[in-house]
């Protein structure tokens, strides 16, 4: 027994109660967090042993993490990652070295090469480069000292220890002051028992008063919902009356006057075909890139769009349908004039990219198929009527701008566009825009249509497109008869220029329809002959959206 409390002693002095804190269990033998001293300054004697009793038992080896209370080893726990502490001369390397010593939160400690912290202080249990300082550790707390019972038995086991279990050694005055605390601590545990009866009629009346409360503030929930509820249905009412696609879509005539479409069914298929892309759309400003003006890897950042993309594609038909000004289209729809203004330009140019995908340009199959009978018997090789429209400019400052936009025709600046059509009415091509002066012929040459015609295809024109010597082999051109010196028409050629006009009267009809778009009735200013082009091609497109311009009587 002698040996028992001789081991006790020395183990007490040579192991303080901070030792067992930051120790770590391996096998039976208590082995301290960091047996090195990894800095590089000698270790005291308490060191060597704990480092001596680690190599006998025959762990060790590899790294140790350096959090407090943390024992994860890179040998033992191969699942975790260990991660040096920044390094370097740059400002940032420095203010991220800081960051993780104060997280760690070690009084005087200065990391080397050899100190590692493990993965799982990092959120998400790994660093990344947004998750790069280890915020998860322990908070460090100082242990309370425990208190001894106060008990008979406690103390009458410490007097005998003390006296050596000798009943000679007993003294009886002692035992009578022990009996009389054992009397008091008795009467202080009655008066423990009463406050814990009382307490527990407190609770009670507590927990009643809980209860009231809750019961009321469920009542005051269920109102809150009913309120809720009305003005939800006082907000979809709201909206119904606002300005907005919800308030006509159920009215074919309003949707025909506010955005040119037929009906609400051709809008909203309209915009499905789209897909996805509209919800990535980038509004367009000084900084943006005009490739990734429809991105689809592109994730909008900053504040939540204030319309949804439907709306803003209404916004956009009811003002190239329209032609209203974007401060009134704000004022609609309860939007500022700037934001209206991106959505516009960002719309349009989305519209012009994605509806010249759309494959306008029948087939020959195709043209026949749906050829009227007023074409079938007449001019049955018919694969399109062209003509050219014009469309008013503000006047340029440029004395060489103003001379090559003058239109002798219309007495104006204007921009002139080749527009072809079916013979059943369709838009099938529309060209870009030239200047006012640029005459028929180098229009026709110039905007590609020359290059869609196949052998054995027939295109019809007015007058003005004296473009016989130009079209390829085997194409005819249709084109009312000239006088050619002579006073009037005979009266074959005055029949052929009645048969040409009956049936190219149509271009017209699909040039006005175009033109129902009240945008391109305004005279544009310089400022928007950009959009100008694009404007024209997304209107004369949308007009196939319309039904057929030549319907055959039965």
């Amino acid at each position: 027994m002698n040996n028992s409390l001789q081991f006790q002693r020395d183990t007490a002095e040579d192991i303080s109660p901070s030792f067992f804190q930051n120790s770590q269990r391996l096998g039976n033998i208590s082995v301290a967090e960091k047996p090195t001293d990894q800095v590089g300054e000698p270790m005291n004697d308490l060191d060597r042993r704990v480092e001596s009793k680690r190599r006998k038992v025959g762990g060790g080896g590899g790294f140790t993490c350096c959090v407090p209370h943390c024992f994860s080893n890179n040998k033992r726990d191969r699942h975790l990652k260990f991660y040096e502490f920044p390094s370097g001369g740059s400002k940032e390397k420095q203010l991220l070295r800081k960051k993780w010593l104060h997280c760690i939160s070690r009084k005087d400690f200065k990391p080397t090469s050899a100190h590692r912290v493990c993965s799982l202080h990092f959120p998400e249990g790994k660093k990344t480069y947004l998750n790069n300082i280890p915020s998860i550790t322990p908070k460090t707390e100082s242990r309370k000292p425990v208190k001894e019972r106060a008990t008979f038995k406690a103390r009458n086991r410490v007097f005998e220890a003390k006296s050596g279990n000798s009943d000679e050694n007993v003294d009886p005055k002692k035992n009578t002051e022990d009996i009389e605390q054992y009397a008091n601590h008795n009467h202080a545990k009655i008066e423990d028992e009463s406050n814990t009866c009382n307490f527990h009629v407190d609770l009670e009346a507590q927990i009643k008063l809980l209860k009231e409360e809750n019961t009321k503030l469920k009542a005051e929930r269920d109102a809150e919902k009913k309120i809720n509820v009305t003005l939800h249905k006082m907000l979809g009412v709201a909206k119904e009356n606002n300005f907005s696609v919800e308030s006509i879509k159920n009215d074919p005539k309003l949707c025909r006057f506010y955005i040119g479409l037929p009906d609400y069914a051709t809008f909203y298929a309209l915009f499905k075909s789209f897909d996805s892309v509209v919800h990535n759309l980038i509004y367009y400003g000084s900084t943006t890139n005009a490739e990734k003006i429809s991105s689809s890897d592109y994730v909008k950042h900053g504040p939540k769009r204030s319309l949804t993309p439907e709306q803003e594609f209404f916004l956009v038909l009811v003002r190239l349908r329209l032609g209203l000004l974007e401060e009134d289209l704000a004022h609609r729809a309860g939007i500022t004039q700037s934001t209206m203004s991106k959505i516009c330009i960002t719309w349009i140019d989305f519209l012009h990219s994605r509806l010249r995908l759309f494959p306008i340009w029948p087939t020959r199959q195709c043209i026949d198929k749906t050829m009227p009978l007023c074409f079938k018997e007449m001019y049955p090789k018919t694969r399109v009527i062209i003509d050219c429209t014009e469309f008013f400019m503000e006047k340029a400052s440029s004395v060489r701008s103003q001379s090559v936009t003058y239109s002798s025709y219309k007495h104006y600046n204007t921009a002139k566009a080749l527009i072809g059509i079916t013979p059943a009415g369709a838009v099938s091509f529309a060209s870009d825009l030239y200047a006012g002066r640029t005459s028929d012929r180098q229009a026709t040459n110039d905007c590609g249509i020359l290059d869609l015609l196949e052998e054995g295809d027939s295109i019809m024109a007015d007058k003005g497109f004296n473009i016989k010597e130009d079209l390829p082999k085997g194409v005819d051109l249709n084109i009312p008869p000239f006088l050619r010196g002579k006073e009037y028409l005979d009266l074959q050629e005055e029949q052929e220029t009645r048969k040409i006009a009956s049936v190219r009267i149509h271009v017209e009809h699909a040039i006005s329809r175009i033109k129902t778009f009240r945008i391109l009735n305004m005279v544009f200013p310089i400022t928007m002959a950009a959009e100008l082009n694009k404007i024209l091609v997304i209107c004369a497109y949308l007009t196939n959206f319309l039904p057929p311009l030549i319907v055959d009587k039965d």
